[in-house]
Formats: structure tokens, C-alpha cells, sequence
């Protein structure tokens, strides 16, 4: 019997029929409209961009995506260890969490022009350091509900048996923390691609962040339009490699996804 996609997850190809179908309206009534192109280009217009300076925003691209890369790493990986320690730490619990939790709520954003001056406006590592804040603080709460949250009776039951504190987070703590790392890491791979562009509107040295403000300097929206959708692909490209691995380590979350083409 041929499986029915579920109602309730529309199919990629409706998805694509959509989006292709708002370009086609955007490219014919921008000229309809006379909406000058410095205000909103077309999307022919925004290709041409691409052919004219593709070069240039390919290399603006690299910098953009090593930041966004490293600032999630390592975002994961402090994020995961914190909340590691203070899952099995009551002093870090009582002390360290609630700390976390006050400063999660401050912008980072906010801070951006501290970090670049501390570590330097021309330093890869100041936009990093950014994009790695952002990261962090979802990636340390996943971290403490996944590890956390488990069925009190299980726990017992593996006390009562002689289970050692290595195996119980082997068979127990990691696999039920799974689920909430993987929401983690979606959270924080998005929040650290707009980390990095926030930090390149700051210094306005490379990135696309610095493209953004250049288009916006000389008025060329289909530039910035182009950095936009460069950025987008990214984001989507680094989040589908996310998914990839939940479905290989999760299969059975898999019919959470649309999947018919």
C-alpha cells in the first residue's frame, strides 16, 4: 500500500512551487509598480548582481562562514560541557545555572562593540567571539533539560542495580538528552550566523555583514539583496546538515520532516 504523506507536513515540492511563484510576481510587478531598482530590484536585476560580482561575493562569503562555523564549535561544544557539569554539580546548579540563565537574558548584541574593541576590530577571532555567545547560551540550557529530565524511577532502578555513574549517563543521561542537544544545535547554528553579521556590520572589514553595508552605502539594493540570499542558503545548508545527522541518529523522528519531492 503507497504511503500517504502526512497532512500536517506539506510536501518540499509545494514549498519550491511557492517560492518560485512570488519571484515570478515580484519580477513582473516591480516594473508594473515603477518601484525604483534602489529600493527593490528585481530578481533578474539580483542575478546580474551575482554574474557581475560573484568574485568578490564569494570571497566575502569565506570569512562570513568560518566565523558562523567556529563560533558554533565551539558554542557546542563549552555549551555541552557546562551543562554536563552542571547537571552532576548542585554547587554549579545553585550557583553557576541561575548566573547563566540572568546573563542569557542580555543582548549579546549589545556587547559586540566591547568584544571587537577588547580583541580587535581587524581579528577573526572578535567575530567568533561573538557568534560563539549567541551560540552558547540555547546550547547550555538544551543541554541541562536533556541531561536533567529523567524519569526519577529509571534512575532508581538503575541505582538499585549497581549501575555505574559512566554507564548510567551511557545508557541513560545521553540517549534521552539527544532530542534537546539537537534542538540546541539548530537554535545556536542560527543564532550564530546572525552573530557573525552582526559583528561584520560592526567592524565593516570582510563578511557579508560588510557587503550588507557597503550595498547600503552606494544605494544597491541588489547587492545587498544578493548578500541576503547567500546568507540564506547558508543558514538553510548549515541547518539541513543538522537534520541529516538528527535522522541518522534519531530515525525515528524522521516523519517530523517533509520528505516527498
Amino acid at each position: 500500500m503507497e504511503k500517504k504523506p502526512s497532512p500536517s507536513t506539506p510536501s518540499l515540492k509545494w514549498s519550491v512551487l511557492f517560492f518560485l511563484c512570488i519571484l515570478v510576481l515580484w519580477q513582473l510587478l516591480v516594473p508594473v509598480l515603477e518601484i525604483p531598482s534602489y529600493l527593490l530590484p528585481t530578481p533578474l536585476a539580483i542575478l546580474a548582481e551575482f554574474q557581475k560580482r560573484g568574485g568578490f561575493i564569494f570571497a566575502n562569503f569565506l570569512p562570513t562562514f568560518y566565523e558562523t562555523i567556529l563560533g558554533f564549535l565551539i558554542g557546542a561544544l563549552i555549551g555541552v560541557v557546562s551543562g554536563l557539569g552542571i547537571v552532576y554539580s548542585r554547587i554549579l546548579w545553585l550557583t553557576i545555572y541561575p548566573s547563566l540563565v540572568v546573563i542569557g537574558s542580555i543582548p549579546r548584541i549589545a556587547i559586540a562593540p566591547l568584544i571587537l574593541i577588547w580583541l580587535g576590530i581587524d581579528s577573526i577571532w572578535s567575530k567568533v567571539t561573538i557568534a560563539f555567545l549567541v551560540a552558547f547560551f540555547p546550547m547550555v540550557v538544551n543541554s541541562v533539560v536533556g541531561f536533567s529530565q529523567i524519569d526519577g524511577e529509571m534512575l532508581d532502578l538503575a541505582k538499585t542495580m549497581g549501575m555505574k555513574p559512566w554507564t548510567e549517563f551511557r545508557k541513560i543521561r545521553l540517549p534521552n538528552s539527544v532530542p534537546y542537544l539537537f534542538a540546541g544545535f539548530k537554535a545556536s547554528i542560527a543564532l550564530a550566523v546572525i552573530g557573525a553579521v552582526v559583528a561584520e556590520f560592526v567592524s565593516g572589514q570582510q563578511g557579508l555583514g560588510y557587503l550588507i553595508i557597503i550595498g547600503n552605502n552606494e544605494l544597491n539594493a541588489a547587492l545587498i539583496f544578493a548578500s541576503i540570499t547567500v546568507l540564506s542558503v547558508m543558514s538553510l545548508g548549515l541547518f539541513g546538515v543538522i537534520v541529516g545527522l538528527e535522522k541518522v541518529l534519531m530515525p525515528w523522528r524522521r516523519g517530523i520532516y517533509p520528505t516527498e519531492l
